[in-house]
């Protein structure tokens, strides 16, 4: 019983994160961690009161296999958050000690002898750790709780039926627009489908949905093609016929309903990977179990009528408000029209040679895992406009992240499942034949679909793939060939090697069971107290995302009001002393920084003075101009200083505003500890400059700068803020090097370069279009 408490938990947890947006946010991952550790912990303590029970299942310890390769995985990304010497991160990862020293280190000073970690974004990694360590411990658990056939048969049923789910909402979305439960925003780029804010990511989710229902259809159409065998002659008695048996077989059912669901969810869903990754994995499965002994011809024909005819019921209108949307149908017809050239301009295909740039600057060690986001920047060349989150291809996104590691461990990855597929194929048991076709369609779906996408390492998809991918190494681990094919001959039989279970003798009789039960506690315990700090690490991730979202919510609405602006800046620095995630930091930095203008204005008495004269002093102080103010007071800094070509007047900056304890003070420091934890992040970069007046660094300000253009060279947007910022202050010559790259970029910005430059009445217009240079120089 406590067991099917487990397998139910574990079933439905994939559906449970998929409805919401997939399981990516920091409130659902902690919560879905709690739970699965709960059902963990019930799975082993019914483990532990099965020992001696007449059923009892021994397990070998090839069973799990999967949870060690995961643990050698999370080693290796938990080594690349662990501090060591600067030397030693200058030869495990390059780009990584240039990240710290060359590019952080030209704007805060940067002690060598003090110790960096390869990660360059350790706080993303480590959250990234917290959720691989749950899908650890759940690989591991799976194992014990999916041995039993109605648990298994459970499982594929249950990610089958979540399939579904995302399918008809996505469905749902399309045909009835005023369907506004998980209505996002439609089109464009992610295009969101069902659940999911990317169809891509609503593809992969799909498509272990089909892995699941073919997994099921060639069980239970294997069992019941033996009983139809066995009943042959009793037929003509009037009992059960074979068609009659899969008609009352609510398990198939299930499985060729939801199969034709999921397809005609892959067709209206529109991605193009997942379609794609669904036609090679099927024709793989066909070619490589084409042996298989379930007979399937009239199945496949009967499923395939089904979803062509519903497709095309979708596309007339015939059901539904609306008919499927044109972008659908165009975004597949595209890659195959003559004479279209969408594939060949894919963002993504222009930003893999980056990807491979920057895992060659970060290898053997990597950059670290989720740091993918920022370790490219500073190796662009051929990049999209765009800010490349992830590269939109899971493998290169690997070698980038975890070098050498990643690539021998999906190495290691490949030949485990090919040898486990190879033994489930070769058995005679239905189930290990079903698991076996499941199996092999996954693992081609995933290396194909993660060839144009990155939608594993979404909580929902990746719990479904690692309690799939646990069965098949598990079942797989319970038949052995035999040593030969004469030795087990029997009269009658072609002479080939049969498949024997492992033997299941009374456990009190096992010399190795002290041995087995040992290893399994021990494993058990050891990931236990891993996802004990996990699930703490998730909940302090959890605190910073519901902060950071308050004050994008509720800090336009409360700037002016002092009360609200020191408790929330209170509670935040509270929790930033215990975790300082780097979006927290940033958020405290614009919360103290608020804090400081209002503390600025009571020292200047404003309340005192007419309201028009308020306001102009209220947006003196405003992030953009406070610190040109703070440069017309100065002698030697005021040359050239404007803000946009209006004169700016002189405003010092008071001694009490200086003192280490102010909120401007304090909000330098929080953006310079956000700079030292993410030392190629930009936020931090331009809070530096916008703090010039407190640090009183102009050639901090002229690096932040400069290294903020340099690392987001091809967003036309921001190199005109960029060049607006240097421009400000007389900086010229890096005004038009970011201007110049803007125009280069996109034609529409020339005149709002052209306007701007005419602003300034001391610009060099004309080195815009006689300088043949247009990179920006870190």
């Amino acid at each position: 019983m406590l067991l099917w408490i487990a397998a139910f938990t574990f079933g439905i947890a994939p559906a449970m994160l998929a409805s919401d947006f997939g399981g990516i946010l920091p409130w659902t991952k902690y919560t879905s961690a709690v739970a699965l550790t709960f059902a963990c912990l019930i799975a082993l303590l019914a483990r532990s009161l099965s020992v001696g029970c007449p059923g009892e299942i021994r397990l070998q310890p090839q069973a799990f296999a999967l949870t060690g390769l995961l643990l050698v995985l999370l080693a290796a990304a938990t080594l690349q958050t662990v501090p060591l010497t600067s030397r030693l991160v200058a030869w495990l990862s390059p780009a990584s000690y240039s990240a710290s020293v060359n590019w952080a280190g030209r704007i805060l000073p940067v002690d060598l002898s003090q110790s960096l970690t390869i990660s360059i974004a350790p706080f993303d990694s480590r959250h990234a750790i917290a959720n691989l360590s749950i899908a650890v411990l759940v690989s591991f658990v799976a194992v014990l709780v999916f041995h039993h056939r109605g648990r298994t048969t459970w499982l594929l049923s249950a990610i089958a039926l979540g399939a579904c789910s995302v399918a008809l909402i996505g469905l749902g979305r399309k045909l009835f627009p005023q369907f506004h439960l998980w209505s996002f925003r439609s089109g464009g780029e992610g295009a969101p489908f069902g659940t999911f804010l990317n169809r891509n990511n609503a593809a992969l989710a799909i498509n272990l949905g089909i892995a699941s229902a073919l997994g099921l259809i060639v069980y239970r159409g294997s069992a019941l093609s033996h009983q139809g065998d066995a009943g042959e002659s009793a037929e003509r008695t009037g009992r059960k016929t074979f068609g009659s048996l899969w008609l009352r077989d609510g398990v198939l059912l299930t499985a060729l309903v939801s199969l034709c669901v999921t397809l005609v969810g892959l067709i209206g869903c529109g991605s193009r990977g997942g379609l794609l990754s669904m036609l090679v994995a099927g024709t793989a499965t066909v070619v490589l179990t084409r042996g298989n002994r379930v007979r399937l011809a009239g199945v496949v024909a009967a499923i395939a009528v089904v979803v062509l005819t519903v497709v095309v019921l979708l596309r007339t209108g015939t059901i539904g408000t609306e008919t499927l949307r044109e972008d659908t149908f165009q975004q597949i017809g595209s890659t195959v029209t003559r004479g279209s050239d969408r594939l060949s301009t894919d963002t993504r295909l222009s930003h893999w040679p980056d990807g491979f740039r920057t895992a060659i600057e970060h290898f053997p060690g990597g950059s670290g895992l989720a740091s993918y986001g920022y370790a490219y920047l500073p190796w662009q060349q051929t990049s999209p406009w765009r800010h490349c989150l992830h590269a939109d291809n899971l493998w290169l996104e690997m070698f980038v992240e975890l070098g050498l590691a990643g690539l021998l461990l999906t190495a290691l990855a490949a030949v485990l499942m090919v040898l486990c597929l190879r033994r489930l194929y070769a058995s005679t048991d239905p189930l290990d034949q079903g698991i076996g076709i499941s199996g092999c369609y996954l693992c081609v779906v995933i290396a194909v679909s993660q060839t144009f996408d990155f939608g594993l390492i979404l909580p929902a998809n990746l719990l479904a793939v690692v309690m799939l991918l646990s069965v098949v190494v598990a079942r797989a681990s319970t038949v052995v060939l035999a040593a030969s094919g004469r030795e087990n001959a029997t009269p009658g039989t072609s002479g080939q090697p049969k498949l024997k279970l492992l033997p299941q003798d009374a456990w009190w009789r096992s010399p190795r069971f002290l041995q087995e039960r040992v290893f399994q506690i021990a494993c058990a315990a050891g990931l236990l107290v891993i996802a004990v700090f996990a699930i703490n690490r998730l909940r302090f991730d959890n605190l910073v995302d519901f902060a950071v979202r308050t004050a994008d919510a509720e800090f336009q609405y409360h700037r002016t009001d002092q009360p609200w602006l020191d408790r929330f800046a209170a509670e935040t620095r509270t929790l930033a002393g215990q975790h300082p995630h780097p979006d927290l930091l940033d958020v405290l930095t614009r919360i103290d920084f608020q804090r400081g203008r209002l503390l600025e204005l009571t020292l200047m008495n404003a309340g005192r003075i007419p309201q028009t004269q308020q306001a102009a002093l209220y947006a003196a102080t405003s992030r953009g101009r406070r610190r040109l103010g703070w440069r017309a007071a100065d002698p030697v800094l005021s040359k050239h200083v404007t803000d946009a070509g209006v004169p700016v007047s002189p405003m010092p900056v008071s001694p009490p505003l200086r003192s280490p304890d102010s909120p401007y003070a304090l909000a330098l420091q929080s953006a310079e500890a956000s700079l030292r934890q993410r030392p190629l992040a930009m936020p931090p970069r331009i809070d530096q400059v916008y703090l010039e007046f407190i640090h009183r660094s102009p050639e901090r300000t002229k690096a932040a700068i400069r290294q903020s253009a340099a690392l987001f060279p091809n967003t036309p947007e921001l190199q005109l803020r960029f060049g607006a910022l240097a421009a400000n202050h007389g900086d010229y010559e890096t005004a038009v090097q970011a201007w110049r790259r803007a125009a280069t970029l996109d034609d529409h910005m020339i005149p709002r370069v052209l306007g701007r430059s005419r602003r300034f009445p001391d610009f060099p217009v004309e080195e815009l279009v006689t300088s043949p240079r247009d990179s920006i120089p870190h």
